[in-house]
C-alpha cells in the first residue's frame, strides 16, 4: 500500500497541533471557528484513510473479497493492505459508527429546538448550563439562585444566554461528532470548548457592560462550588477556569504571528483534506451512476 495513501492524513494531523497551537493568542471567537475547521478537515482527511485501509484489506481476502471486488474497482485498489493495517482499520470503522451514533442520540435526547427562557430546578446543588438546541433553554439550580448576589447571577445569567445567542452547542456538537470519528481529536475539543467559554465570557463583558475583574471573580467563585457541566450542554463552570479567569484580566495579545501560524495550519489541513476526500469520488461513482 502506497504510502500516499496515509501521508495526508498524517498531515493534517500534524497541521492541527500547529493550528491549536496558538489558540489561546487568538480573540476566542476566532478561535473557536479556527478549531471547528480545523477539527473538520482532520477529520475528512483521516476517515477516508482508514476506509480504504479497510475496503484494501477485505477486497483481497479470498474467501469475501470476491464480492467486493466493484469496490476495489472503484476504488482502484491493488495492492495488498496487510493484515496489521486492515484489521484495526475495520475495528476502528466500527467503533466510529457507534460512537457516531451515541453523539447523535444525546443531541436529539438533549435538544430544546422551541423553548425560551430559563428553568430553575428545585436542587441545593450549585449548576447552570444552557442545553444544545436552537430554543437557548438555560437550567440553573435553586441553590445557584439562592448563593449567588444581584451581580453574579446577572453575570451568569448573561453567560449563558451568549451560549444559547451564538448557538455554541452547534460548536460542541460538530466538535463531539469529529471525535466520535477520530478519538485522537480529543484535546482538540476540549480546546475548542474553552475557546467557547472564552467567547462567553467575552460576550459577558460585552453585554453588561461591567468591569473584567468583576467578570473575572464572579467565575472564579462559581466555578469552585459548582458541579461539572452535563454532557453535550455548556456552562460558565466549564473547561479552563483558570486559563479563563488570567485571560480576563491580561487579554492576550494575539498578534500576526499567531494568526499567521493558525493560517499556514488550517490551509495545510484543508488541502490534506481535499487530496483524502478524491479517494471517496470513484466510490461514489460507482454507487450512483446516474
Amino acid at each position: 500500500m502506497s504510502i500516499g495513501i496515509v501521508l495526508p492524513a498524517l498531515l493534517a494531523a500534524l497541521a492541527a497541533l500547529v493550528t491549536t497551537g496558538a489558540h489561546r493568542r487568538l480573540d476566542p471567537r476566532l478561535a473557536a471557528w479556527m478549531l471547528a475547521v480545523t477539527m473538520v478537515a482532520v477529520t475528512v482527511a483521516v476517515v477516508p484513510t482508514i476506509a480504504v485501509l479497510a475496503a484494501g484489506f477485505l477486497t483481497h481476502v479470498p474467501w469475501f473479497g470476491g464480492a467486493l471486488s466493484w469496490c476495489r474497482d472503484a476504488f482502484g485498489l491493488h495492492d495488498h493492505v496487510p493484515q496489521w493495517l486492515g484489521l484495526p482499520a475495520i475495528v476502528l470503522l466500527g467503533v466510529a459508527t457507534v460512537r457516531l451514533a451515541r453523539v447523535r442520540r444525546l443531541w436529539i435526547r438533549t435538544r430544546y429546538d422551541t423553548t425560551h427562557g430559563v428553568e430553575v430546578l428545585p436542587s441545593a446543588q450549585l449548576f447552570a448550563y444552557t442545553l444544545p438546541g436552537a430554543g437557548g433553554h438555560i437550567v440553573v439550580s435553586q441553590g445557584l439562585v439562592d448563593e449567588l448576589d444581584e451581580m453574579e447571577l446577572a453575570i451568569v445569567m448573561a453567560h449563558e444566554r451568549a451560549h444559547g445567542r451564538l448557538r455554541h452547542d452547534r460548536f460542541v456538537v460538530l466538535g463531539a461528532a469529529a471525535v466520535a470519528l477520530v478519538p485522537i481529536m480529543a484535546p482538540l475539543h476540549r480546546r475548542l470548548r474553552f475557546a467557547l467559554e472564552r467567547w462567553a465570557d467575552e460576550s459577558t463583558v460585552a453585554e453588561l457592560e461591567v468591569g473584567r475583574g468583576v467578570v473575572a471573580r464572579t467565575l472564579a467563585t462559581v466555578a469552585l462550588s459548582t458541579s461539572a457541566v452535563p454532557v453535550g450542554a455548556t456552562g460558565v463552570a466549564g473547561v479552563g477556569v483558570a486559563g479563563r479567569v488570567t485571560a480576563l484580566l491580561e487579554p492576550p495579545s494575539g498578534g500576526r504571528g499567531a494568526l499567521a501560524l493558525s493560517a499556514a495550519g488550517i490551509a495545510t489541513a484543508l488541502g490534506a483534506a481535499v487530496v483524502q476526500a478524491h479517494h471517496l469520488l470513484p466510490l461514489l461513482a460507482a454507487l450512483c451512476p446516474g
